[in-house]
């Protein structure tokens, strides 16, 4: 959505996008003008064990889309449609160019379906003209891994726009929005943590932070389920005083609730490559509304980030109530997001002016 924005307010009314998308629920963004969009949902979306039809279903469908549309660029996002990009390689590949736009990494314990689709991702980035990655690390250890020859960038998946998110939001959200901002206004501190409770992003790490929280200061809990919380509590005996649970919020109001944080925790453990060669759009978000953060030491890309835009801190610093109250004093550098997303931008739109 952002790559699609930031082409339309460089080339205005020059720009027709074919937007084919197989959605995993509705669409509830509007994507502005020039921009038609195919939404492909076929017959067994949602069931596992017809997924093999799904993707003969959708590969057919998009097929017959791009011999229809014959585009000019063919930008490519995601590693599950890259079944019908590829096939319509093998008879068209000269009569477009092609950008790769990779965002997962292949763990070392993936699927038998995944390995498959990701050995077509394979072949398709070697067919692309340009590939971006989600990151630095990402295309550094990629280019050596596939010994890649192509043109290669990357590009951060900032916050780059607000008017993409809904205002409105359910009554329930707004009561829980209007708690919140109550208790900050006499005192109380939130430190953000949104998405899972999984060993992968630092529960046991998690655990031990909330136990040097002073009680004018809680744990703010996004994304994860009611019943993964308690679990969280009971296996590591917490105190619930030391944590505000929200759970999942739609996002397309998500960033109402990260406004009101004073501070946010983001950690992927580097147990598999997708997750230690992340691509953080949480830590993006923390930064866009200037909360320092505490990331998890031993993951090379979060590690990288916060030394060098001094965006918080490490969480194994953290030993005492003291400590915490130092991180809530963080102060950013001036214009450190505005900079990362003029540079990025102007980074996107040489790949498109170049071809």
């Amino acid at each position: 959505m952002n790559q699609i924005k930031i082409l339309q307010d460089h080339y205005k009314d020059e720009l027709k996008i074919d937007f084919i998308l197989l959605p995993d629920r509705e669409l509830e963004i509007d994507l502005g003008k020039n921009v038609s969009l195919h939404m492909i949902k076929p017959t067994f979306r949602n069931s596992s064990f017809l997924r093999l039809f799904t993707v003969f279903e959708f590969t057919l469908r998009a097929l017959f889309l791009l011999f229809k549309l014959k585009p000019r660029i063919l930008h490519v996002e995601d590693m599950t449609v890259v079944l019908p990009v590829y096939i319509y390689c093998l008879f068209r590949k000269k009569s477009f160019k092609l950008i790769y736009d990779d965002h997962e990494m292949p763990n070392e314990n993936e699927s038998l379906q995944y390995r498959i689709f990701t050995y077509f991702e394979r072949k398709l980035m070697k067919r692309s003209d340009i590939i971006i990655f989600a990151n630095r690390e990402r295309m550094e250890i990629l280019q050596k891994r596939y010994n890649l020859k192509n043109r290669l960038t990357y590009f951060l998946n900032l916050p780059y726009f607000e008017d993409l998110a809904i205002k409105t939001m359910d009554n329930q959200y707004s009561l829980i929005l209007a708690d919140i901002k109550k208790a900050s206004a006499t005192g109380t501190a939130f430190i953000i943590h949104q998405g899972s409770l999984h060993i992968e992003r630092g529960r046991a790490k998690l655990a031990a932070f909330s136990r040097t929280l002073s009680k004018e200061i809680k744990l703010l809990i996004l994304g994860a389920s009611k019943s993964e919380f308690i679990n969280f509590l009971n296996e590591y005996q917490l105190n619930a005083d030391h944590f505000y649970f929200v759970g999942n919020v739609p996002y397309t109001i998500l960033n109402h609730f990260w406004k009101v944080g004073n501070a946010a925790i983001v950690m992927y453990l580097p147990t598999y490559i997708n997750n230690r060669l992340c691509a953080p759009n949480r830590l993006y978000i923390a930064i866009k509304n200037q909360l320092p953060v505490l990331v998890n030491r031993n993951n090379p890309v979060l590690n990288n980030f916060v030394q060098e835009h001094h965006t918080g801190g490490f969480i194994e610093d953290i030993h005492n109530p003291e400590d915490v109250k130092q991180l809530l004093k963080f102060e950013y550098a001036t214009g450190v997001m505005p900079e990362l997303i003029e540079y990025e931008t102007k980074k996107f739109l040489t790949i498109y002016e170049s071809l």
